[in-house]
Formats: C-alpha cells, sequence, structure tokens
C-alpha cells in the first residue's frame, strides 16, 4: 500500500461509528490532541471515553469528500476531509457536516495521527468547488 493509501485508508477507518471512539488511542501518536469545535482539545484517551460514556451516540459517520492529502515531507502528512455524521449527544439529535483537517506523522515507520481539528457541523461544500 503507498502512503497515500495508507492515509486514507485511515481515514475511512476513523470514519466508522464502531471504530471512531478507540482510533485515536489505536492510531495517533503518543502527543496527539483533538481540537473540538468549542476549541478546547481533547487527548485519544479522553476522546474514547468521550464515546463509550454514553453522552454521544453516533449513528451514522461517512466521509462526504477528502479535498486533500499533501504529504509536507518523507514522514508528515495533512488532510482535509469533509465528514457527515448523525448522534445524539446527551439527548440531543445533531446531523453534522464537519471539516476536519488532520496531521500524520510516520512513527518508527507507521502512519500515525498526530493533530486533528474540527470545524463546526455546518461545512458548505460548495465553498469547496
Amino acid at each position: 500500500m503507498t502512503d497515500r493509501e495508507t492515509i486514507e485508508s485511515m481515514l475511512y477507518e476513523f470514519a466508522t461509528p464502531q471504530k471512531m471512539g478507540s482510533f485515536f488511542v489505536n492510531n495517533a501518536t503518543e502527543d496527539f490532541l483533538l481540537i473540538r469545535p468549542s476549541g478546547n482539545p481533547i487527548s485519544a484517551k479522553g476522546f474514547e471515553e468521550m464515546m463509550s460514556s454514553g453522552d454521544v451516540v453516533q449513528e451514522k459517520a461517512e466521509i462526504t469528500k477528502i479535498h486533500k492529502i499533501e504529504f509536507l515531507s518523507e514522514d508528515v502528512a495533512m488532510s482535509v476531509f469533509t465528514l457527515g455524521s448523525k448522534f445524539t449527544y446527551k439527548g440531543t439529535p445533531n446531523e453534522d457536516l464537519a471539516t476536519i483537517t488532520s496531521i500524520f506523522k510516520k512513527v518508527d515507520n507507521d502512519w500515525k495521527v498526530h493533530w486533528v481539528q474540527r470545524s463546526t457541523g455546518n461545512t458548505d461544500l460548495s465553498l469547496w468547488d
């Protein structure tokens, strides 16, 4: 598998409701952070705990479009994609279309997610044309 195919595969694995909660624990660097739409950072373990707490019930998640995968060096890559998701947070239904920026690092010859920043859930896909 090429580096691009590996990263694409990781993105699609993340966008699986059954794997989303534990994805970063299994596929992130030790100093990984996810910046939520509120601006608050959360670690891989914190994200897993949030997703398994019962506060978030993930019904659907799918990549709507991968806008960019760019290799900044041999061992650093960036991706930008739009994720459609349907979930309930503390009993409130949500249907989001969020843009997500991810930075990947190659660690011991394996790609790992190093950083993720998620937009609010109201992405306008027409702005990407």
